[in-house]
């Protein structure tokens, strides 16, 4: 089987490349659409069984990361009638950015997603790999993304408050949890929180993860615990092929 991934970077996304890795028996097609590319329509995205959206770096006054409504309702329209939406943000999330501005929970009815929280997430002693924002977890929800699953680490990871319906969180914190939040450098206790949540849109699907950077190449993103494994579930799952 192909799995046609598009990738948008018309938005300031700081994931600029779709990791390059093996499905085994399985095809991995992924197009862009470049900086200076879009906007979005509905014609471009029909062909796609997944739209990547990679950690928008989101600002108050600046145009070049919102999403008009044009393309609000393309996205959709998309998902609506069967695509799969991947929404990656990071330390920082949507740093306070007004929806009204153009914060990416515009996206919230198909998300599920209401606030990427502005910071960082510091994980206790137990839950991180070499340095404590990179977030190390060994327990998962059971849900067809994380069969299979054993260690996901997730680095510059920021957490998510979600809607009361129609979504399901999958990966949480650890109960000794802390944050570093951005506005004032303050460091506090958040306990057990989302970091990565599971949602349907009528006939689509989408997965939202609070951190990017697990999905480059290093010692502590793609190459890292089962992190390609669990890529390839959620590739898998977006495309209902589980």
């Amino acid at each position: 089987m192909t799995y046609n991934i598009i990738v948008d970077l018309s938005h300031k996304e700081s994931i600029e490349e779709f990791p390059d890795f093996t499905l085994g028996d399985d095809d991995l097609e992924v197009e862009y659409i470049d900086k200076n590319e879009g906007p979005i329509d509905y014609d471009l995205l029909e062909d796609y069984d997944i739209l990547f959206i990679g950690n928008v770096q989101q600002t108050k006054d600046g145009k070049e990361d919102k999403f008009t409504k044009d393309e609000l309702l393309a996205i959709k329209r998309y998902v609506g009638e069967g695509g799969g939406l991947f929404l990656t943000t990071g330390e920082g999330g949507d740093r306070d950015v007004p929806m009204k501005m153009g914060s990416i929970r515009v996206l919230y009815k198909m998300t599920g997603v209401k606030r990427f929280w502005n910071g960082l997430i510091q994980e206790s002693p137990s839950h991180f790999l070499v340095n404590k924002q990179n977030v190390l977890v060994t327990e998962l929800f059971n849900h067809p993304i994380t069969e299979g699953i054993t260690e996901v680490v997730l680095p510059n990871c920021t957490f998510l408050t979600i809607t009361e319906e129609d979504v399901e969180d999958i990966i949480v914190t650890s109960e000794k949890a802390e944050f570093k939040y951005f506005i004032d450098n303050d460091i506090g206790g958040i306990g057990t929180v989302p970091v990565c949540v599971v949602s349907e849109f009528f006939s689509g699907r989408c997965v939202t993860i609070g951190s990017s950077d697990w999905l480059i190449e290093d010692d502590f993103g793609l190459d890292a615990g089962d992190n390609i494994s669990f890529l390839t579930n959620i590739i898998k799952w977006l495309s209902f092929e589980t």
